[in-house]
């Protein structure tokens, strides 16, 4: 089987693990120099320590992120199984906030394994987003030429998604 892996980009984590220690370091000083430290030093620590954390994370997780078949898409962050390409209608990308997604819109055939709820949809209404929603953020890819690829694979046979996936592979 033929299929493309993509994984986190540790340079972006990276990005992520130096900009949240610019607020971590100086906010673990300030709690131990001072005796009395101020609500808004706490805070600064907790919240950028978690950033701190999720990027030392990101750093070390090889795990891969997405696959693409001539099955479907598999992402690990959605809790979904395989996407199959029967169900596929249309793929196209949308940002908030720096943040960039593969927004994936589906046939209504298709279920979902978990429950959206209904502030959550009101949310993908309002940001022009779907159900499934791919973030592409952290992947190291051209997000433009993975969406050209899913939307040209989802008309394609499966010996034609097969040929597409390798030489997308080979580029």
């Amino acid at each position: 089987m033929t299929e493309i892996k993509l994984y986190k980009s540790s340079l972006k984590s990276l990005r992520l693990l130096v900009l949240s220690s610019i607020f971590v370091i100086p906010s673990i000083f300030s709690i131990i120099t001072e005796k009395q430290t101020k609500f808004i030093v706490w805070f600064c620590f907790l919240f950028s320590g978690i950033a701190f954390l999720i990027s030392i994370f990101n750093i070390f997780d090889k795990r891969v992120q997405i696959i693409i078949n001539e099955i479907g898409i598999w992402d690990r962050s959605i809790n979904q199984e395989i996407i199959k390409w029967e169900f596929i209608k249309n793929a196209y990308k949308i940002e908030l906030h720096k943040q960039v997604f593969i927004s994936i819109k589906t046939d209504r055939k298709f279920l979902m394994k978990k429950k959206v709820y209904k502030w959550a949809s009101f949310l993908n209404k309002a940001f022009q987003a779907q159900n499934i929603n791919i973030n592409f953020s952290y992947i190291n890819d051209d997000i433009e030429n993975i969406i050209t690829l899913i939307n040209s694979l989802k008309y394609e046979d499966i010996q034609q998604r097969e040929k597409l996936i390798q030489i997308y592979k080979t580029k």
